[in-house]
């Protein structure tokens, strides 16, 4: 009896050892592909390799966009970029951001996203069941592209100088918001594109509701009288009418197509430069009927009004220029001066620069160039020409009449015998998107300017949306402009300052050779223009309310090394006034405006 259940033990031990080892075949010879790649996926891990997304510079190299806090987790895997503006809110609306997923969001970072962004790479690790990783079992990789740095045409010390004088440009007139450009009229190159209220890409927190638009390619506008330099080329280079030919302003009221046209300021026979100078509506209306309604098209067109200019920038406007079939009895005579056409601020910008580089129209360039992680430039983006669109001699034309409008026309408060300045004042009425009609009392206030005249090195525009305090464009618009020039003539790295200086030296006036821009202490060289009383040396003379010109006089040999911020007059000084100084020590100005 024993031995027999000892014997059926044996048999079942000798069953299960038999399913055992068929069993261990099974798994390690039949099935052992299988057990093998699923042992692989539980313990092996695909992860993504991020590039490093590319750097955003300035002309001048200045960095503006820049990857801060990369982190790399406890697996060494996918790398965390944060992005950085370290200048702040400069540019904010063209640079733009980038989301959590590491995809542009807005501005360049969205328009440019996949140069910046670069290529993906990927690895696979080992890691045990509580997941640690294994170093030196990666199995397969792929190295990450890391993306190309992007060359700006913009110039950052300009760009900050734009937006100084935009800010205090639109809070001084009350206005809602307001934008500038400032461009070379020669390669179509963006130097600066200013937005007020700024929006912070840090922050991604503005001052007012869609504060994060570029309002210069997204506004869209009617031009008003700047729109009359447009008229003018065409009138001119038509050979219809000279500079000097005089025309009948009606004292103020003309009526066409049984509307009634008005001027500010009534006005008898006056020459076509006068026209343009005093912004007569009344007469460009009337001149821009000798235009054939096809050929006025045909320039208006030309200067790339209605279609998109391709500048490389996200959510660019094109604008409304209507077919001549669908123009009524008196549309001809006020898109002469601005109205019943709209267009973006670039637009407008690049019109006026096909003028000041002797009729050229560029296609305007904000990227200059690509360049890799080693600082080699891969690509570049060379300026390019659109199309004549007047000869050089009517440009001269042009300009000279220009010209008057700052001499003694609606500009003539922001006229400077230090350089010489043509440009274009505009004040239109808004027109409401909902109804399409004109809203009474709301206004795009404008200046259209080029400096210096004969052979500008920069065409700028400046528009105020809605200006409560100061209405028309000579008041508002234009002093903002002026102030641009102010603190390029007070910059020796700028061409302006060194004009200047040809233009007026004479006996007597020594040239003027100042700081360099805010926050880049230098020493000083300088002179002035007027007489003022010098100090003794050794101690600091009060230098309020002077011009930054003759506080750089004052403390000339004095030693001192300068930083200023602002423009305008001296409202505050470092060391004050009386404090004993010593050679090399830092002087810090700052400038603004009195009352």
């Amino acid at each position: 009896m024993a031995n027999k259940r000892v014997v059926t033990l044996g048999f079942f031990l000798a069953v299960i050892w038999l399913g055992m080892l068929v069993r261990v075949a099974w798994v390690q010879v039949v099935r052992s592909g299988y057990y093998r790649e699923l042992a692989a996926t539980q313990s092996i891990r695909r992860d993504v390799v991020a590039p490093k997304r590319g750097e955003i510079l300035d002309r001048d190299l200045r960095k503006l966009v820049v990857n801060a806090d990369v982190e790399m987790d406890a697996g060494a895997r996918a790398r965390k970029l944060s992005r950085v503006c370290p200048l702040g809110s400069l540019a904010g609306q063209v640079l733009g951001t980038v989301g959590k997923d590491g995809y542009g969001q807005l501005g360049l970072e969205y328009f440019l996203d996949r140069d910046l962004r670069g290529t993906d790479g990927w690895k696979y690790l080992r890691h045990d069941v509580k997941n640690h990783y294994y170093p030196g079992f990666e199995e397969r990789q792929k190295e990450a592209m890391d993306g190309l740095n992007v060359v700006l045409t913009l110039d950052s010390r300009l760009q900050e100088i734009t937006e100084h004088a935009l800010e205090r440009g639109v809070q001084k007139a009350g206005a809602k918001q307001g934008v500038a450009l400032v461009v070379d009229p020669y390669t179509g190159d963006i130097l600066a594109m200013a937005n007020y209220p700024f929006y912070d890409p840090n922050t991604r927190e503005a001052d007012g509701k869609d504060a994060w638009k570029n309002q210069a390619v997204e506004k869209v506008y009617e031009p008003g009288s700047t729109f009359k330099v447009i008229t003018t080329a065409a009138l001119l280079e038509e050979k219809l009418i000279s500079p000097e030919d005089t025309l009948d302003g009606e004292n103020g009221q003309y009526k066409i197509a049984g509307q009634v046209i008005r001027d500010t300021h009534p006005r008898g026979r006056i020459s076509f430069t006068d026209a343009l100078a005093y912004s007569s509506n009344i007469c460009y209306a009337k001149v821009a009927t000798r235009l054939k309604p096809e050929t006025f098209y045909k320039y208006v067109r030309s200067f790339g009004f209605g279609m998109k200019s391709g500048v490389g920038l996200p959510a660019e406007e094109s604008g409304v220029l209507k077919p001549v079939s669908e123009w009524s009895g008196r549309t001809q005579s006020t898109i002469a001066f601005g109205h019943e056409i709209s267009a973006t601020p670039l637009q407008m910008a690049m019109a006026a620069a096909a003028v000041a580089n002797g009729g050229m129209l560029m296609k305007p360039r904000i990227v200059k160039a690509w360049s890799d992680n080693e600082g080699r430039v891969v690509q570049e983006a060379p300026p390019r020409s659109v199309r004549r669109v007047m000869s050089e001699s009517t440009t001269v034309l042009v300009k000279n009449m220009m010209r008057a409008v700052v001499q003694y026309g609606t500009a003539a408060d922001i006229k400077t015998d230090r350089i010489d300045i043509a440009g274009k004042t505009g004040t239109a009425e808004k027109i409401d998107a909902g109804t399409g009609k004109y809203v009474h009392g709301l206004f795009n206030s404008s200046f259209l300017g080029m400096v210096p005249v004969d052979k500008p090195e920069y065409v700028c525009l400046v528009i105020l949306d809605e200006p409560s305090q100061l209405k028309y464009g000579g008041q508002s618009a234009a002093p903002i402009f002026r102030e641009i020039v102010d603190r390029l003539l007070a910059s020796p790295e700028y061409p302006l300052a060194r004009m200047a200086r040809d233009e007026h030296d004479a006996p007597g006036v020594r040239p003027l050779e100042t700081a360099s821009l805010a926050s880049e202490p230098v020493a000083i060289a300088a002179s002035a223009g007027e007489s003022v009383s010098r100090t003794p040396a050794g101690s600091m003379p009060d230098l309020s309310e002077h011009t930054l010109r003759d506080a750089l006089f004052l403390i000339k040999d004095l030693g001192l090394e300068v930083e200023y911020n602002g423009a305008g007059r001296v409202i505050r000084q470092e060391p004050p006034a009386g404090a004993p100084i010593k050679s090399g020590q830092k002087c810090v100005l700052t400038l603004g405006w009195m009352g």
